[in-house]
């Protein structure tokens, strides 16, 4: 917020005005923006400089009609205040002509209404003219006497080298320039016109003010991280088509599907007491040294002793039968799975949301991060595949980015650990004398949810379940490891030892990972409960090692985080209207290249007006597997390390035969669960913590503005000289709308409100089309890329060595822990075994 002193609008009592408050003040929302605010709408319109005018934006709402006015009237009294001293000030020098019987009924255009009873009407050209021209000398004098001021102030100082006068110009000077600049260009070409048509002096003023504020909002907004007014020109110019429509919350729904599924596991070692006790639950409580649950949890199986081949193979979308027979049952055109449809899903909810912050104010005030964002890893592109098949579109998941770390595995085994009982969990282990089968792994069957929505067919894995929860009973499982593992994931032996130690507090604490999961995790999370229909996630802290405590985290309290509010209507809703929009994409790009998979990518950027970038290519069934398996050469040798394995075993994932080699509808598998998604947040990890955890959250000189020009310089040579291929890119922009009122995004919205989303649609042709797709891709690999001790970030580097020392003490700590439990033995509370 853009705050300063402004000498022309105080009075005797205010030295200090909210320039984008004194905007509300006077009627207007400077930060809500509507198509004929973006480039590509006003160069429709035939505005040849759209792109380079900074456009005033002022909704004339009706007094009280407004659902936010009652909410704001004590705040717009005191800042209408404000622009009634410049008022009186004018009034000083000129005061108002007498009413006109005429206009004694119009009512004035200004939602700011004058505190006289009767309207004031528009005065004669000449006292028009007359009052501005004396608004105009006054405003002079100001600046004359403000650019006096300084240079008395500066007389003297002189730079070391030229002996010049620096230059230090005062805000206010500024400010008053802007004024008189913006007053300048609202004189009327026509000497003889009344000044601002028909609106009263106060009006006129308020208006004038009112061009100021917006302009000031606007240079006081960071725009580092948006895209350029050239990229937004050009993109204008390159439009072939358009595309518009509305979309209604109250006529979209999600229809679970009854169909029968396995019985889904329940919580061992009694853990289902975390589910009812908001906040974290200690397996050891750190004060008086008592277990609250059996203490072989706080002993974590290493990798290398878990049989990890045991496990049952990962179906991916385009190879599920079942889904597939589901969807041509049901008449749909599209499935997914929950893990491989949240990464674009995200980039809806910042689009739809204008980039809402996080909400942090459950955070203590001690707590030294003060980052409202979300991390980089989670603001870079998404991308996934469309495979064709049979009428039938899968959507899968992009590997090109994928590696492999031991948060993987660790996430697998310690999934076993918290629904088996103990005996049944040493099966798993490969010196058991009792171990179990891959055969009688396969036998266990899996849990799925179905539900649809338009044309999409989802699937969610039910991780567990627990009857005595609201809704369904279901609740997914997450594993999530210290921030000192996650920082340096590839090199995590220098991260072992870091404890979680307090409630409270920057390091080893449970609130450092808590806000940690807010910025990186919260909203991937927050769509797969949707998705199934859960009631929220259940989640273990462990430093690879150990485990050091529990909690459970509803939808409600990740909403609260998200959306700014636990009512979930408002993020139920958006995940509707996120499917809606993105159905229609899906349909452009199908009906575009009829029965071809493709490739898609999804961007949301910043801007004046935020809006999302579509890429979509057609790709062969080759292309896919290159692509896919890109990496798994790097994977499998990573995995012969940490699982300590021969170099000439094989593990899985198995090596990926060629398509051309499968039979129609086959796919090679992987092992896991559904979680995809959710491994490539631990498979980034070091990526996406360096940005959650230090203010090292923003990109390097030659990308902070964005432009295609510098994004593709990285571009490989060979890439440049292909033949261009087959593309189709949009953009699309929307606007939001609650029960009838535009708004920038909702707020505190409940069940009974109505949302309506008007959005557009355009496409970008060739070469245009071609530089934002490759720049695209190149945000989208810096983002991904692997970081740790060997970046060149400096300020990153610096937090790893600090988080690798406190890992050091961590491991002193707990020697002298296991000291004492040696000493005094250790204690555990009745019935906790």
């Amino acid at each position: 917020m853009f705050r300063t002193s402004v000498r022309s609008l105080k009075d005797p009592l205010r030295e200090h005005v909210c320039f984008s408050c004194l905007a509300q003040g006077l009627g207007g929302r400077p930060r809500l923006r509507q198509f004929s605010n973006s480039p590509l709408s006003r160069a429709k319109s035939g505005d040849d400089q759209a792109s380079d005018e900074i456009q005033l934006l002022i909704f004339h709402t009706p007094k009280g009609d407004s659902p936010t006015a009652k909410k704001k009237k004590k705040k717009r009294k005191g800042l209408q205040d404000v622009t009634d001293s410049v008022v009186r000030r004018v009034s000083i020098i000129s005061p108002s002509p007498s009413p006109s019987p005429s206009h004694s009924h119009s009512p004035s255009p200004s939602p700011s209404h004058s505190p006289s009873p009767s309207p004031s009407p528009s005065p004669s050209p000449s006292a028009s003219m007359s009052l501005q021209e004396q608004i105009l000398k006054t405003l002079r004098d100001d600046d004359a006497k403000v650019r006096t001021e300084a240079t008395k102030k500066r007389r003297g100082s002189t730079t070391p080298d030229t002996g010049q006068p620096i230059r230090k110009e005062t805000v206010t000077a500024k400010i008053k320039r802007a004024e008189l600049s913006a007053l300048e260009r609202a004189k009327p070409r026509n000497p003889g016109a009344p000044f601002q048509g028909e609106e009263d002096s106060t009006a006129r003023i308020q208006s004038s003010l009112q061009s100021v504020v917006t302009l000031l909002d606007s240079r006081g907004a960071d725009l580092g991280g948006r895209e350029t007014i050239q990229t937004l020109s050009e993109n204008a110019r390159s439009v072939v088509g358009r595309h518009s429509g509305e979309v209604h919350s109250e006529e979209l729904s999600i229809t679970p599907l009854e169909i029968k599924t396995a019985p889904v596991p329940r919580l061992s070692f009694g853990l289902d007491r975390v589910l009812f006790n908001p906040g974290v639950y200690h397996l050891r409580d750190p004060r008086s040294r008592v277990f609250n649950f059996d203490p072989y949890l706080g002993s974590i199986m290493p990798v290398t002793e878990f049989d990890f081949d045991a496990l049952k193979e990962y179906i991916t979308s385009s190879r599920d039968e079942t889904l597939r027979g589901i969807a041509e049952k049901e008449k749909k055109k599209y499935v997914g799975s929950s893990s491989s449809m949240t990464s674009v899903l995200s980039h809806f909810h910042y689009l739809l949301s204008s980039w809402r912050p996080i909400d942090a104010r459950n955070i203590s005030q001690g707590f030294p991060d003060k980052l409202r964002t979300f991390t980089r890893l989670l603001r870079a592109p998404a991308a996934m595949f469309l495979r064709y098949q049979d009428g039938v579109y899968a959507i899968d998941a992009d590997k090109e980015f994928d590696s492999a770390n031991i948060l993987i595995n660790l996430g697998k085994s310690l999934e076993k650990l918290l629904t088996l009982p103990k005996e049944d969990f040493e099966r798993y282990r490969r010196t058991s004398t009792n171990k179990i089968s891959p055969e009688e792994e396969q036998a266990i069957p899996e849990a799925y949810h179905y539900s649809t929505m338009g044309d999409f067919v989802m699937r969610s894995q039910l991780d567990a379940y627990d009857p005595r929860l609201p809704g369904t009973g279901m609740f997914d499982l997450k594993t999530r490891a210290v921030v000192s593992i996650r920082m340096d994931v590839r090199n995590f032996e220098h991260g072992l030892g870091y404890e979680i130690r307090h409630r409270f507090g920057g390091y080893e604490s449970y609130e450092r990972e808590f806000f940690d999961m807010i910025r990186a995790a919260f909203l991937k999370y927050s769509l797969q409960v949707r998705i199934g229909r859960m009631d929220g996630i259940f989640v273990a802290f462990h430093n690879v090692e150990r485990i050091f405590g529990f909690q459970y985290v509803s939808l409600p309290e990740m909403d609260q985080t998200l959306h700014g509010q636990s009512d979930t209507s408002l993020g139920d809703t958006e995940f509707q209207l996120s499917l809606a929009l993105w159905n229609k994409i899906l349909d452009r790009a199908t009906a575009k290249f009829p029965k071809k998979s493709l490739r898609f990518h999804f961007e949301t950027r910043d801007a004046q007006t935020p809006f999302m970038y579509i890429f979509a290519e057609p790709v062969t069934d080759d292309e896919i597997h290159a692509i896919q398996t890109k990496n798994q050469e790097k994977i499998e040798a990573y995995q012969r390390r940490i699982l300590n394995l021969p170099s000439k075993e094989r593990i899985k994932p198995k090596p990926t035969p060629a398509p051309s080699e499968l039979k129609a509808g086959s796919q090679p598998t992987t092992p896991a669960k559904d979680q995809t998604a959710e491994s490539s947040d631990k498979k980034k990890g070091s990526s996406q913590e360096i940005s959650t955890t230090s203010d090292v959250d923003q990109e390097t000189p030659a990308t902070s503005d964005g432009s295609p020009a510098s994004e593709s310089q990285g571009a490989p040579a060979e890439e440049a000289q292909e033949a261009p291929r087959e593309l189709l890119a949009m953009t699309l922009m929307v606007k939001n709308k609650m029960n009838g009122y535009y708004v920038e995004r909702p707020t505190n919205f409940t069940a009974s409100d109505k949302w309506t989303v008007q959005w557009e649609l355009t496409e970008v042709k060739q070469p245009q089309a071609q530089s934002l797709y490759t720049a695209c891709q190149n945000r989208r690999a810096k983002a991904l890329e692997i970081r740790g001790e060997g970046e060149t970030g400096v300020a990153a580097n610096v937090y790893i060595r600090k988080l690798r020392e406190i890992a050091r003490q961590g491991r002193e700590f707990r020697q002298r822990e296991d000291a004492l439990d040696k000493e005094r033995g250790i204690v555990v509370l009745d019935g906790a075994i």
